[in-house]
């Protein structure tokens, strides 16, 4: 009776998941860009040591993307298609990978620009919130596949399907979580926001 139990609530689970992976897809994929302030606590398992960042955050579809952290060290990522920039103003810095596109990364993060599928690459739970975490939905991602740097993924997920934290946990034990806040969706972001070139004098690596 008991495994009986068991087994109904972790089918109903998986259904409540499931509508969840599907009301995150559809936000995302009517949302032609958004930004929103980010709140970044990262967690070293092997080290015990934590980093905390914060910033903001902006995407424009179809590609653009751009991450400007405030603290504690002011630096910017840009990917536009398949080049990402990341670079450090204090240093005068620019780090550049021309080959970087959203193919190499999972449906864990293309799909805040339309990309991949959450359902295809991931089982999905639905899961009780984290107090700490903001009013929502849980929602447990695990990968059907190994994926590069996840093995499992929270989401907590708004009404309307918005994402309002992310909680990435690495192969090493390393938890990732992020909490945005202040979004703001369909402003009409100017293209002009992601393109960076390197001012003159930086210094600029290739990787």
């Amino acid at each position: 009776m008991l495994a009986l139990l068991l087994t109904l609530v972790a089918t109903a689970n998986q259904a409540d998941g499931t509508a969840l992976a599907k009301r995150i897809q559809a936000f995302y994929a009517h949302t032609r860009d958004f930004s929103s302030a980010f709140a970044q606590h990262y967690s070293y398992a092997a080290m015990g040591k934590v980093e905390d960042s914060t910033g903001t955050v902006r995407i424009k579809k179809p590609g653009l993307v751009r991450w400007d952290y405030a603290k504690p060290e002011v630096r910017s990522l840009y990917l536009q298609g398949k080049t990402l920039w990341i670079w450090k103003p204090e240093d005068k810095e620019a780090v550049v990978n021309r080959n970087f596109g959203g193919e190499q990364l999972s449906s864990a993060f293309t799909f805040l620009w339309g990309k991949g599928d959450l359902l295809k690459e991931f089982v999905p739970k639905a899961v009780a919130r984290p107090p700490d975490l903001p009013e929502g939905d849980g929602l447990e991602l695990r990968p059907k596949k190994p994926v590069t740097g996840v093995v499992k993924l929270l989401f907590i997920v708004g009404k309307t399907g918005q994402v309002l934290a992310s909680v990435v946990t690495n192969p090493q034990g390393d938890v990732n979580q992020i909490v945005f806040s202040g979004t703001t969706i369909d402003q009409g972001l100017d293209e002009a926001l992601f393109h960076f070139e390197p001012p003159k004098g930086a210094y600029v690596q290739e990787l």
